[in-house]
């Protein structure tokens, strides 16, 4: 518990003595939200009203020494319940959820680079595509990590992988900067190239599709594309006028399908959750159309920064779903 709530006598009325241990007692009522004890739930155990324990907590408004007791009386039978809790409650926080889908795509992460394949990485955003390729980055130094961007240039691409692979291009022409990556890229067991939000490389035309391919039949570089089914169809029918079937022909695949609420249960249970409140968090998750296990672990960090060390109800989850709602517009 809180050390307000401990700040003061277990029995008898010391209030009338000294006003100021009023003080201690509304910070102690205080504290004792943090472990999800709310005002209404004092006052039916005491007896004294919800208002005016509200107004006394919150703007300082004296009640009756009576009231007073009976509220000191509650705080010390809360105290005597948890004798060790001496600090504020820890705030949870979240780490990685390495569910199924997770533990299969780091998998096939894994067997691309052994057999240095050309592999293409499907899901909807929110999946944990760039959670999963930053894990691998982890496990595999040597992977060099690319977020495509709209305005991505064939330069731009050859310069993120080079220096990502401690390679000087120097000066020249594409070209010839091509040809001095490709130089670089020879024999070097330890470079993989994971490109994520791929789909933004087919920007003007197809081109940087193609260099990838070469930099993979040229040099036995595995190189994964990471992006949305925005990638998919761009793979599958070509970008504008420009047959990407080469490509296509040689990619291994997988597809992330995105958490089920079944699936998020075990995950949810780490966390000091109502019923009603995890089951609303696991359709969150499930709900692939709207940023599925993305959307769900962004609303669990704004419930447990607000719980802070209580227990989560259903309207707090309802709360941060509003509130990441009208903040990501």
């Amino acid at each position: 518990m809180a050390e307000a709530l401990h700040n003061y006598s277990d029995s008898g009325s010391i209030y009338e003595r000294d006003p100021r241990s009023a003080d201690d007692l509304r910070a102690a009522l205080r504290d004792l939200q943090k472990y999800g004890i709310t005002y209404a739930q004092v006052a039916e155990a005491t007896g004294v009203n919800r208002s005016t324990i509200s107004l006394f907590v919150n703007k300082g408004e004296l009640t009756s020494f009576s009231n007073l007791d009976k509220l000191q009386t509650f705080v010390d039978e809360k105290k005597a319940e948890m004798p060790a809790r001496s600090a504020d409650p820890e705030v949870q926080t979240i780490g990685l959820w390495q569910t199924e889908e997770f533990t299969a795509a780091m998998g096939w992460l894994r067997y691309v680079w052994a057999h240095r394949k050309m592999g293409v990485l499907i899901g909807a955003p929110g999946t944990g595509k760039t959670t999963i390729l930053r894990e691998f980055k982890r496990e595999v130094p040597g992977a060099v990590c690319i977020e495509a961007m709209p305005n991505m240039r064939c330069r731009d691409l050859f310069n993120a992988i080079a220096d990502g692979a401690g390679i000087p291009l120097g000066k020249g022409n594409t070209y010839e900067r091509f040809a001095t990556l490709l130089d670089g890229l020879r024999g070097r067991s330890d470079v993989m190239i994971l490109v994520d939000e791929a789909e933004y490389l087919h920007k003007w035309d197809a081109d940087k599709f193609e260099y990838l391919r070469k930099i993979w039949d040229n040099t036995g570089t595995p190189v994964v594309l990471c992006g949305t089914s925005a990638l998919e169809l761009i793979l599958t029918r070509g970008a504008g006028r420009q047959n990407l079937a080469q490509l296509y022909r040689r990619k291994y695949e997988l597809q992330l399908k995105g958490l089920t609420a079944k699936a998020a249960m075990p995950h949810l249970r780490q966390y000091n959750l109502t019923t009603d409140a995890a089951e609303l968090l696991a359709q969150i998750g499930s709900d692939t159309e709207h940023g599925g296990l993305g959307n769900l672990i962004e609303i669990l960090e704004l419930c447990l920064e607000t719980a802070a060390g209580g227990q989560i109800n259903a309207d707090m989850v309802r709360s941060a779903k509003r509130h990441k709602l009208m903040y990501s517009r």
